[in-house]
């Protein structure tokens, strides 16, 4: 065997990835991997990141994934360097997030004797990934194979239902190349179709003809990483159905539009007494379930009919509320508006959602611009403060909820991420560094916890020249169970060890020691003066009481309720 063989059928693979469409890959160092590495280090198309540890590569490959729209190759060596990407793995699967996840590993006679790094790789991710496959040696197979072993992977993890795919490569000794590895090779760009599903005439006319004898009905839009692809045609439909949109941030449609009544405090209003008399006669749902537990305990309770767009057919449905799913995009969205009669809007139905969400953001206002800053208003204010040339990723826990229930709409299209998908606080630094290197300036809003969870992936992020603000809640963690029954259930001591899991970190040392800038902000004009774009990495710390914090969202929900009532 020849290493120019191995090679050359690397190169095949490398050179396809990037005609298909993949421009970054993200590589840990290992020696296994070497002819992999090598190669796509040497593929001028691909831009390549290196990352020592392996859950926070892949976690910033699905930043980058999720950012720029486009799957991100990801590369290590054999053994738990590939047990070590399932967090990421998982987040990319129920996310829908394309990643082409590429594992080295011992040839089939060295496994099961001993042989160093060496676990059993076959499937190591199961469900998670689209599609698997172990690749054969690699100078037993044409260059023309993984070429169209590459399309297939890419096609497969952007398709219909994209997501993770995971190719696990053997490689014999020896790695290094021995003649010429420039990856230069003959074969052509293949080209592959890529199915897609529209609805017909017939179902067109009889969801219109639903959507018009049910004039009282809402759409709700989950997190979508590419949401703004259905602004359109959400828009259209809900100024010829007068549905209120009730978008959540992560779903990119909490945008402003002219006739469409934009639900900006959905979670706030579903947790009052006036929502027991707002009931829906019908339910449109886009994208993941939604982050807002007010908004799924309002559907759970009215059982409305409820219509799912689900081009991918990936059933998000924990509350087993759906009734019928339709397997369109935007573009079977857009076919039924254009069916239905202009006049069927119920402006009532209409203006009891605008009138209550008005009273409820006069509220709002009035709490949070008198107070101290408290997480709510930090919310708010990323919303009022950040331009559409910049990029927010969510943290799990509080952040995400505290931006679903205080981020008001804007004018403009400021893309929101978050890993939604397994919802984990894990690598979210990582996935957000990640997400910075597709070129767009990108601020981070996290917590005290998540950000200690992740402190490889700011070592890292440390060294890159991406434009990344992380704006770090010092609330001695654990802040979310304060607001869940157990809170009231244990003893306080032990409630405290056990959820709070309180933390002595001192961000500012950590921060002091790689170097990086840190800004510690206590009130809201200092907050909105440093939300500026700005290049490289930096630090906003803000040092938030929980028990004011959890005080605050109590106030601010009875004083809604009061309001309303």
């Amino acid at each position: 065997m020849t290493t120019d063989a191995v090679y050359a059928a690397c190169a095949a693979f490398a050179t396809e990835l990037a005609a298909q469409g993949v421009q970054h890959s993200v590589i840990s160092p290992g020696s296994r991997s070497t002819p992999l590495a090598l190669t796509l280090a040497r593929t001028p198309e691909l831009r390549n990141w290196i990352r020592l540890d392996e859950r926070s590569a892949a976690f910033f490959a699905l930043g980058l994934a999720k950012s720029s729209g486009r799957p991100v190759a990801l590369v290590c060596t054999s053994g738990t360097a590939a047990a070590n990407y399932l967090p990421a793995i998982t987040e990319a699967h129920w996310s829908g997030t394309p990643l082409i996840v590429l594992t080295a590993n011992r040839p089939p006679e060295l496994r099961g004797w001993g042989a160093g790094q060496t676990i059993d790789q076959t499937n190591i991710y199961g469900s998670n990934v689209r599609w698997f496959a172990e690749l054969p040696i690699a100078s037993e197979s044409s260059p023309g194979w993984f070429q169209r072993t590459a399309a297939r992977a890419v096609q497969t993890s952007t398709g219909l239902h994209p997501g993770p795919v995971h190719l696990d490569w053997p490689f014999r000794e020896p790695l290094e190349p021995r003649g010429d590895a420039s990856g230069a090779h003959p074969l052509k760009p293949l080209t592959i179709a890529t199915p897609t599903l529209t609805l017909k005439s017939d179902a067109v006319a009889r969801l219109a003809a639903s959507f018009e004898s049910t004039p009282r009905g809402v759409v709700v839009a989950g997190p979508m990483a590419a949401g703004d692809r259905w602004k359109h045609a959400v828009q259209d439909f809900c100024k010829k159905t007068g549905f209120p949109l009730l978008a959540e941030p992560l779903s990119q449609l909490r945008v402003k539009a002219d006739h469409v009544a934009v639900i900006n405090h959905h979670d706030h209003l579903l947790g009052c007494t006036w929502a027991h008399d707002t009931v829906p006669e019908i339910v449109v749902r886009l994208g993941g379930p939604p982050t807002c537990k007010p908004l799924r305990l309002w559907m759970e309770h009215h059982r409305a009919p409820m219509i799912m767009f689900d081009p991918s057919s990936s059933w998000t449905d924990p509350s087993f509320t759906i009734t019928e799913m339709i397997s369109a995009g935007p573009e079977g969205l857009q076919a039924i508006s254009d069916a239905i009669a202009p006049s069927m809007c119920d402006p009532d139905w209409g203006r009891r959602w605008t009138n209550a969400d008005r009273d409820a953001g006069a509220v709002i206002d009035g709490i949070l611009d008198s107070e101290a800053l408290l997480q709510p208003a930090i919310a708010r204010e990323l919303g009022r403060r950040l331009s559409g040339e910049q990029l927010l990723y969510v943290s799990n826990s509080m952040p995400v909820r505290d931006v679903d229930s205080f981020f008001e709409s804007r004018s403009d299209d400021l893309a929101i991420l978050g890993n939604r998908g397994a919802s984990g606080i894990d690598g979210m630094i990582s996935s957000a560094a990640g997400a910075a290197a597709s070129g767009r300036p990108t601020t981070l809003l996290i917590g005290d916890l998540a950000f200690q969870h992740d402190l490889g992936g700011l070592v890292a992020a440390a060294s890159d020249e991406v434009a990344l603000t992380i704006i770090v809640i010092q609330n001695q963690g654990g802040a979310i169970f304060d607001y869940l029954p157990i809170s009231e259930l244990v003893d306080a001591d032990l409630f405290n060890m056990l959820f709070r899991t309180p933390q002595g970190l001192d961000i500012a040392e950590v921060v002091a020691a790689l170097g990086v800038e840190h800004i510690q902000v206590s009130d809201l004009r200092a907050l909105g003066s440093c939300l500026e774009e700005h290049d490289g990495l930096r630090i906003i710390s803000i040092r938030v009481d929980p028990d004011l914090d959890r005080d605050q969202h109590r106030r601010i929900r009875h004083a809604i309720e009061t309001r309303l009532r």
